[in-house]
């Protein structure tokens, strides 16, 4: 039965198909899969109908993605549990063990959400109209932008996806399929502009300085100083660095 605010009345604490420590041990018969869009349409991507049940049940888990989001936000992973995620998420931890396998599950379907997110967001900026460099300024103010709205969490990630990388191999090959996307949707801008003799060089190496630069600058903020966010200023800089290094033979350096 749902509450008023449309989430599923549980018990907090309630079994299920829980593990009642909040542990990130994976639980035997839980569901899991990529995110869902927030939106919850009634229709699905090949256009079979969607019942309630199942809209409900993506929009419960956008809520307890969005409060792991949170909490990730405010410290590290090691220190938060699947409880605390419940009582974020107003959810009870049974309830979320039939949607997540463990707590490793929730932040690695939270790295593939926003990587999605944050690939719909260059996918619109490359459909824009304009000179090469005045879209590439879009393309990186508008990732800058993106992070900017989430500071918290692309400070606490960059160093969680460090640290983690050998304990949680799951969170990285999540975080390297996203970036590998990310690449594969810039590859055609970066080959229209070679086409326009905007820029020359190889691909591979372009789309990787591109990163280089735009991480390198969030980067040096965390390492020098207490700055997180506001990061969309140095979307100019890194324009100007990525067309000098690959300006054509004979142009502007």
């Amino acid at each position: 039965m749902a509450d008023d605010k449309g989430r599923l009345e549980e018990p907090t604490g309630a079994s299920g198909s829980g593990s009642p420590s909040g542990d990130s041990r994976p639980v035997s018969g839980a569901m899991t899969g990529d995110p869902r869009p927030s939106s919850a349409p009634s229709t699905s991507d090949s256009g079979e109908h969607v019942s309630r049940k199942e809209r409900e049940r993506a929009m419960h888990r956008d809520a307890i993605l969005e409060a792991a989001k949170n909490l990730l936000s405010r410290k590290p992973y090691d220190q938060i549990t699947v409880q605390e995620i419940a009582a974020e998420s107003e959810f009870s931890v049974g309830y979320i063990y039939k949607i997540f396998q463990s707590k490793e599950d929730i932040y690695v379907s939270l790295i593939r959400k926003m990587g999605d997110d944050l690939i719909g967001m260059l996918e619109s900026s490359l459909s824009g109209q304009g000179r090469f460099e005045e879209r590439l300024h879009e393309l990186v103010h508008g990732v800058y932008a993106w992070l900017d709205a989430n500071p918290a969490f692309t400070a606490n990630h960059i160093h969680e996806i460090h640290c983690l990388a050998r304990t949680l191999p799951r969170l990285s090959e999540a975080h390297l399929e996203r970036e590998e996307i990310m690449g594969t949707k810039i590859r055609p801008f970066f080959e229209k502009g070679i086409g326009e003799g905007v820029i020359a060089g190889d691909l591979d190496l372009m789309i990787k300085t591109l990163k280089a630069l735009v991480w390198g600058f969030i980067g040096e903020d965390l390492f020098h100083s207490s700055q997180r966010g506001n990061w969309a200023e140095y979307a100019p800089i890194v324009v100007r660095a990525f067309m000098r290094t690959f300006a054509p033979e004979g142009g502007a350096r």
